[in-house]
Parts: structure tokens; sequence; C-alpha cells
């Protein structure tokens, strides 16, 4: 039996699987595209087709969008007539819209429809990567611009002195870069100057342990470095040590060593300066 009687027996017998595997092979597709019987196939299949456009069959869906590659392989002799063309691709699109088969319905309202939408689609999903490209920001997973970031602000001292505090202090709440009107109440600002309140609402802790019972605030940490040696930034800590200082709660400075591992240090000193209220 040639393949194109092979072919016309199983669409007969509605043997999806098996039509499918004879069409996966290259050869047996060119011998059925040069059978005499090929028109007899190409006009059974889309009966076929039309007989079952209705249904939900994932394995004649498979042979369809066969037939249909097979088709627009550049090195296949494997042809379909023009109208047989579109009506597999207006079976395929309405089984699952894609652009491949949109396009091959040139003048279809619902294939304009969705070329254009997919268009859109696209234009955005370029924007979107060119957007995250000059941000270095990624890209979520629903295609949106994703702007969570690192909360230690990549700083290596900061998730050391985290991680030294979860380690000593293991039952209690920590707050890495915490801002102040979290941990200190904001009626502060009555006595602050307007420059030193504006701070307030702009300014963070890098840590804050918080007791797991009374919730309250009991250790105040902040880490400096060469880069709080820079003028604007000694004005800064300067703010920071009077709004504690105000506040009636102590700020403990610890100052990174250039070239040294601090996570050591950092839990000498919690043990040190912590205590439990």
């Amino acid at each position: 039996m040639n393949p194109a009687e092979d072919c016309l027996k199983y669409l007969h017998s509605k043997n999806w699987i098996e039509l499918s595997r004879v069409l996966s092979d290259n050869k047996s597709a060119e011998d059925l595209a040069e059978s005499p019987t090929y028109s007899i196939f190409e006009k059974v299949f889309i009966d076929e087709l039309r007989r079952h456009e209705n249904e939900t069959s994932e394995d004649l869906l498979i042979v369809a969008s066969r037939i249909l590659q097979i088709h627009r392989h550049e090195n296949s002799s494997f042809r379909l007539s023009d109208n047989a063309l579109i009506k597999l691709a207006r079976y395929l699109f309405d089984k699952h819209p894609q652009e491949i088969y949109a396009k091959i319905l040139d003048g279809d309202p619902d294939a304009r429809i969705f070329l254009e939408k997919h268009r859109i689609e696209n234009q955005k999903k370029i924007d979107t990567e060119r957007i995250s490209a000059n941000l270095n920001i990624k890209v979520g997973k629903h295609g949106k611009l994703q702007f969570d970031k690192d909360i230690f602000n990549n700083s290596p001292q900061e998730k050391e002195l985290y991680l030294a505090a979860k380690k000593v202090l293991p039952d209690l709440i920590l707050l890495p870069n915490t801002a102040l009107s979290t941990i200190i109440d904001s009626k502060i600002c009555k006595f602050l100057d307007n420059s030193t309140s504006t701070f307030f609402y702009k300014s963070t802790l890098d840590l804050c342990v918080v007791n797991s019972r009374t919730f309250r605030p009991e250790l105040f940490i902040e880490l400096d470095s060469s880069w709080h040696d820079q003028q604007k930034n000694l004005n800064n800590d300067r703010m920071k040590d009077e709004i504690f200082q105000i506040a009636g709660l102590k700020l403990s400075r610890l100052r990174k060593k250039e070239n040294k591992a601090m996570i050591e240090i950092f839990e000498l000193f919690i043990r040190k300066n912590y205590t439990a209220g």
C-alpha cells in the first residue's frame, strides 16, 4: 500500500495518530504529493476537518498542523491548493489563534483584528525590553517591568549585619533598611527644625531589632563607611543622630574596617549591646 492509500485509509478510520505518523515522514509526504490520489486525500481531509470542526480532538489538530508544516517547508514537494490551505488555516485559527494562521487568512476580519492586536503586543514587548535595558531592571513573568530590589541595597556589609543579628537573636524581628517613621513616632517632628523634619521622613536605618512580644524596637544600628565622610553625608548623619537623641533612643554606629570580614565583629557587638526589653 502506498502512502496516499495509507492516508486515505487512516482518514476513513479516523486514525489520526497513524495519519500523523505517516505524514511525519518526509518521504511519505512527498510520495503523497506526487500520487494521483492526492487531490482525493486533500478533499477528504478538508471535509473531515469540517465535520469535526466543533469537536476538540488534539490528535486531529496535530495532523492538521503537521500538514500545514509540511506545506510550508521550503524543501517539500507537498503543496496544498489555495482553497484547501485557507480552509486548513481557518480550522487551526479557530482552535488556536496564531500569527502563522492569521497571515494565511488574508482579508479575514477576525484574522486582521488578531494580527493588529499581535502587532501592538509585540511593540509593547519591544518597548518594555528597551526600557528594561536602559534602567537595568528585570522583566517579570507577565511581561511587565519588575521593580523589586535587594533589601540590602547590594551592600555586603548590611547583609553581614543582618545575618549576624539573625544568628545571635533568632527569635526577634529584624528590620533591615527600615524607615525612621516606622520605628519612631512622627510626633517628634514637633521638636525638629524643617530640614531635619523633612530628612526624618526620607531617612532609613540599616538595622532595627524589634521585640517579638511587645513589637517595640530595642536596638538601632547604623553602618558607617568612607562614604559617610563626605560633607553632605556628614550633615545627614548629624541630623539622624539628633533625631535619635531627641527621641530618647540610642543609635549605635559601626564602621566597616577596610578589607576585613565584619560578621564576627557584628555578632560580638550585638551580643554585648542587646538587652531584652
